[in-house]
């Protein structure tokens, strides 16, 4: 009976020895396809993230795309994603996503990127980097062709984030050189994109003006200072471009705007220098090119 004993015990503890021979002697963390381990902390995933490990700045110079998060110890992410364009500096972005990961992603449906467009963000974290896809993309009606749509994947930024230094008030001039008014642009940028007039001007400069550079930010939108302009020739523009019209006859010279939005556009114009309190500005330093055309736009100006 003894024997019998002794055999039953080395039975149960091969088996014993067998199944922990399964697991190559790791532990007990199991790995999915990703390369993501079950007990991955996504706290640690909270920060910035971009194409290429661009900084902010560097997406401002060069355009790119972003994506900013936080996510907390029991895997609640809140974040923004956000895309700018090089040459015209046009900006989308999708704000307060948000949502619990679960399995290793995260899905997010959006109304508006900033220019109308809706979809689904299909977010993904990867050992090393986080992919972003954006499902069920739609078009805004009567929309323009940007937005965020696509597929990214994108890794740490190389640097950390630094606020914008504040703009320059010096204004551009014709000697500049290029690396000047990209400078100029960038440091600006901020408050152009601020203003509430940001998407409507943006799309009047390319589907009206069909002008799609930098000259939405590098020149006033008329010739005020130097053309007499009839009163049918200003009847077909919408009523904000009227209205930024007659104020860039002031903010030729200088004038600090006391209207939040509109001391935000002009400021994202490299062109304005602000000088001038509004208190203590003298409209007689208009010329008569000036005075004839802040006449005729006062008079359509309802905005």
């Amino acid at each position: 009976m003894l024997k019998y004993k002794i055999y039953l015990i080395s039975i149960v503890g091969m088996c014993l020895l067998a199944g922990c021979g399964n697991n190559n002697g790791n532990s007990n963390i199991e790995q999915n396809d990703s390369g993501i381990q079950d007990s991955t902390i996504f706290a640690e995933y909270s920060g910035y993230w971009s194409y290429e490990g661009k900084t902010h700045e560097q997406i401002l110079a060069e355009g790119g795309i972003e994506l900013s998060c936080t996510i907390t110890e029991d895997n609640q992410f809140l974040g923004t994603l956000y895309s700018q364009q090089e040459i015209t500096q046009r900006f989308a972005s999708i704000e307060d996503i948000s949502g619990k990961i679960e399995q290793e992603e995260l899905y997010f449906d959006y109304a508006d990127d900033e220019w109308g467009n809706s979809g689904t963000l299909h977010i993904k974290f990867l050992s090393d980097s986080i992919s972003v896809d954006v499902l069920n993309w739609k078009k805004a009606d009567n929309g323009s062709d940007y937005g965020i749509s696509g597929s990214y994947e994108l890794i740490r930024q190389k640097e950390d984030i630094s606020e914008n230094d504040i703009a320059d008030n010096s204004s551009y001039n014709s000697s500049w050189t290029e690396e000047e008014i990209i400078k100029a642009i960038n440091e600006r940028s901020q408050y152009y994109r601020a203003s509430a007039y940001y998407s409507e001007i943006i799309d009047y400069w390319e589907n009206v003006r069909e002008v799609r550079d930098i000259s939405n930010v590098l020149e006033p939108l008329f010739e005020t200072d130097k053309k007499y302009y009839t009163k049918e020739e200003f009847e077909s523009e919408p009523m904000l471009v009227i209205h930024l019209a007659k104020n860039e006859i002031y903010a030729r010279h200088g004038y600090i705007f006391t209207n939040e939005d509109l001391y935000n556009y002009f400021m994202g114009c490299i062109w304005y220098s602000p000088t001038c309190d509004a208190a203590d500005f003298d409209d007689s330093i208009f010329n008569e090119y000036e005075k004839a055309n802040l006449e005729i736009l006062a008079d359509l100006d309802t905005y």
